[in-house]
């Protein structure tokens, strides 16, 4: 029964990562800042805490310090990355909105192939994805490139502006609220 909730918790771990990951790449796209800031607080918040990586022993069934050490690392830097970002949208200043116009400099689209399994080993071309991305220019003279969505691209036009609400985040760091 033991070994059963240890596997069942094992997998409840890699998904509560996975997860992390993904909602903190989905919250990045509306923030505002450096790459390396999220990942940098994780990375500080996962070395504070090693003095508990012998607690991940559970998880990768031995005392081998490096195994337990990654895993502290892998699973603490992305909850912590995750709650970083969620944060500090969700407890954004309302105070501090403030509409900001952005000039499009460029618009484009990426193309991906899909493929879908029909064998064990075979797939089969089933059509294309597109996603849709804005450069845009702020009036400090920042470029970002913001992801968005087919309606959004289609209204938008090179050359004109378009109004975006800002909000300083709960760390500091600008999140866009409205706009995309």
């Amino acid at each position: 029964m033991k070994s059963v909730f240890i596997k069942v918790l094992r997998v409840l771990m890699l998904f509560i990562v996975i997860i992390s990951w993904a909602v903190g790449y989905i919250v990045y796209e509306d923030t505002l800042a450096d790459w390396w800031i999220p990942v940098g607080v994780a990375l500080m918040i996962a070395a504070l805490t090693i003095p508990f990586y012998k607690k991940w022993a559970w998880l990768t069934a031995g005392e081998d310090k490096i195994l337990n050490l990654l895993s502290h690392v892998i699973c603490v830097g992305a909850v912590s990355y995750a709650l970083f970002l969620v944060c500090n949208y969700c407890l954004a200043d309302p105070a501090s909105t403030q509409e900001e116009k952005v000039i499009v400099q460029k618009k484009y689209q990426k193309t991906y192939k899909k493929t879908r399994r029909v064998g064990r080993r075979h797939y089969v071309s089933d059509g294309v994805r597109k996603e849709y991305y804005l450069q845009v220019a702020f009036e400090n003279g920042t470029v970002e490139t913001l992801h968005v969505s087919l309606s959004t691209y289609n209204k938008t036009r090179t050359g004109k502006t378009k109004t975006l609400t800002l909000q300083k985040g709960f760390f500091g760091l600008p999140v866009i609220t409205k706009g995309l």
